[in-house]
């Protein structure tokens, strides 16, 4: 819908910022409450011939005044906390009365120092991470002053249109342009032109470069996919059907393929690696469009960050090598490379992509999934955040993709037969030994992923002295004796036991399975997903459009909470061909629970962030920075930018970049003008 048909109360939600949505001027309760109005509530009074409003009407600007003030209050809160963060950037000083003092002047802050001047890059990176947020809230506050100004204005002129009067003209007049919202409605605009200039002289007068870093992401809602990135994805599909044809072809009339089962199987693993990322892209389209913003809540950087569109260009890309590889395995011959190859070559591939230091390939996101994985291995020696939480969920339901690639490990190193490398040949043999060791390290595969959850609620609790942590901890534990019983009675079967010996252990995985299932469906309905709380079996905000999805969701999740716990047992018996068939189902659907976990969890996380209004990344920077570090930094930085423009001596002090570049336009940044009487298109 184009802007010159769009209502002021669509305009006013599509431009929103979503974590302040409940901080807006209430733009539809006034307007029902004027639509309700009685057309005769403005009358003459014969004594003064002036129009008055009648009592009963007196509720429209009552409201008015309410909302005002939430607005006034949540407004001057905002200001204050950016002209702190400007304090400690050295930018502003403030006296005792939170007033700036020294006008234009840039006052630095003093503190202890940093230490060894090997960290100044780093510190200095860091900072201007820091400055690029401080300015991205106050341009989202900026959106926010002219949007509300907006609406008060519109609104009041809507009921002089209506009633013939100018008793909204009279409160704007008196209330409105006397408010805070109206009488600092420059405070951002300052803010962020000192910003602008801090920032051109910590990138040593380059302009360009603290215009991208300075940059005002247009909103996720508004984002769309590029005719290069839809065209490669058109063609990704196009391929991925015909492989998969020739794949299915090929499996039907080459049965049986029993010599080529050792092989095919190493391929589970990434196959399920590749179906999370489809799942993984198809969530990201479902938080975009309502409205969750996945970006803040994993602290992903606003203006570099991957969309769904490129999550599924990935997962096609990959799907397309993963075939390719599976039909170059059954047919050795068009290649001249021995099929037990094949798998190695494709993972291989998967290894040399995630750790490929070149800059191609999302080296942004490749180096932040690498960051959160090396802080999950590390879980208790670290703080821990929602992403590396989030992450260490995801591989407890990827464990057999895990598990794949010690498969993949076995095979390679025990049970290869090298001698006979082309299709018709015996390509595996038995290894007693190594599969009573196998089955071991099976077990502990499947306890590392809990394991790092487990420490990393344990570290939580360290640090927030939190108990809902411990019970966390606790929920995790659970896998680990199911896990353990499972393991002794299987083994006690194998070795014929004593009947009552295999019976003890049997009941105690039943005991502990039931207890798992429960503890876990209970966690995710309740404390992962907010359910349980109002609203029939749900809450009282939900995001997604039909209450039948979040029933449809929980169904979905007790019901593949269990298949999950019966793959645990089946994961043992490597013996059964039916255990194998029944685990190699019941993974993918383990994803596919995951899956839809990813989207209620988020959606939880997102209304937390409204709660807090939270709009813009935390960054863990040292406070009052140290007027030695800063000076050095940018004496250094001019010096580079001197020595770069010797030619040009204009160059060689930092100016200033012009205001008009760097603050967020409207067509660019979907931000509202700022003179609501200039903008005519908009209907009230």
């Amino acid at each position: 819908m184009s802007v010159t048909h769009m209502s002021f109360s669509e305009h006013l939600t599509a431009q929103m910022i979503p974590e302040w949505r409940k901080q807006y001027v209430s733009y539809e309760a006034l307007n029902s409450i004027l639509s309700k109005g009685d057309k005769h509530a403005v009358l003459y009074n014969n004594h003064s011939h002036q129009k008055q409003v009648k009592p009963e009407h007196e509720e429209f600007f009552n409201r008015c005044d309410r909302e005002l003030m939430k607005v006034n209050s949540f407004y001057s809160e905002k200001l204050k906390e950016g002209k702190q963060k400007l304090v400690l950037f050295g930018i502003v000083a403030l006296d005792s009365s939170g007033q700036e003092m020294g006008g234009d002047k840039c006052v630095e802050v003093h503190s202890p120092a940093y230490g060894p001047m090997l960290r100044k890059n780093t510190e200095l990176r860091k900072l201007k991470m820091a400055v690029g947020e401080v300015y991205l809230s106050l341009a989202f506050l900026q959106s926010y002053q002219e949007l509300n100004y907006q609406g008060f204005y519109k609104i009041t002129k809507k009921y002089d249109a209506k009633f013939a009067c100018e008793h909204g003209l009279q409160w704007k007049t008196e209330r409105l342009d006397t408010s805070f919202l109206y009488t600092e409605r420059n405070c951002c605009g300052q803010m962020m032109f000192r910003l602008e200039t801090f920032m051109i002289q910590l990138e040593g007068g380059k302009k360009q470069k603290a215009i991208r870093r300075l940059r005002v992401p247009p909103r996720a809602t508004k984002q769309t996919a590029g005719q290069w990135i839809t065209f490669r994805i058109g063609v990704t599909c196009g391929l991925l059907m015909a492989l998969l044809t020739l794949i299915a072809f090929e499996v039907w009339n080459r049965s049986p393929l029993e010599h080529l089962k050792p092989l095919l199987q190493l391929y589970r693993g990434s196959f399920l690696l590749i179906k999370f990322l489809y799942l993984m892209a198809l969530s990201m389209c479902c938080w975009r469009r309502s409205g969750i913003n996945h970006v803040l809540i994993f602290e992903l950087d606003p203006r570099h960050h991957l969309s769904h569109q490129h999550v599924l260009e990935v997962a096609g890309c990959l799907a397309v090598c993963w075939c390719a590889s599976m039909l170059a395995c059954l047919h050795p011959s068009f290649l001249s490379v021995s099929q037990q190859l094949h798998p190695m070559f494709f993972h291989s591939l998967l290894l040399l992509l995630l750790l490929n230091p070149t800059p191609t390939c999302h080296s942004r996101s490749r180096r932040w999934l690498l960051a959160v994985m090396w802080k999950v291995l590390t879980a208790p020696f670290r703080p821990v955040g929602f992403a590396e939480c989030w992450l260490a969920d995801q591989l407890n339901s990827l464990s057999p993709f895990i598990l794949s690639l010690w498969d993949m490990l076995c095979f390679y190193t025990s049970q290869i037969n090298w001698q006979d490398q082309w299709a018709g040949s015996f390509l595996y043999k038995e290894n007693l030994d190594w599969e009573r060791q196998s089955k071991v390290v099976t077990c502990l595969i499947q306890c590392f992923p809990p394991w790092l959850r487990f420490t990393q609620c344990l570290r939580q609790y360290w640090d927030s002295s939190n108990t809902l942590h411990l019970l966390n901890a606790g929920k995790y534990s659970t896998v680990f004796l199911m896990v353990t019983f499972a393991s002794l009675y299987n083994t006690a079967r194998v070795r014929a036991a004593l009947a009552t010996e295999v019976s003890v252990y049997l009941y105690l995985w039943a005991m502990a399975t039931c207890m798992s299932v429960l503890v876990t469906v209970s966690w995710d309905l309740r404390m992962d997903w907010g359910l349980l709380q109002g609203n029939g079996l749900l809450k009282k905000e939900l995001l997604f459009t039909r209450e039948v999805y979040y029933y449809a969701a929980m169904l979905a999740d007790v019901l593949l909470r269990i298949s999950w716990a019966i793959n645990i047992l089946l994961a043992q018996m490597k013996d059964s061909a039916a255990a194998a068939s029944a685990s190699a189902v019941l993974a993918p659907l383990e994803v596919l629970r995951r899956s839809i976990w990813n989207l209620f969890r988020l959606e939880n996380e997102h209304l937390k962030n409204c709660e807090q209004c939270r709009a813009v990344r935390d960054f863990d920077f040292p406070v009052n920075l140290p007027e030695q570090f800063l000076q050095e930094t940018l004496m250094d930085q001019d010096e580079l930018d001197n020595d770069h423009h010797a030619t040009s001596t204009s160059h060689h002090k930092s100016t200033c970049l012009p205001f008009r570049f760097l603050r967020p336009r409207f067509e660019e940044t979907n931000l509202p003008i700022e003179n609501p009487e200039k903008e005519p298109e908009l209907s009230p």
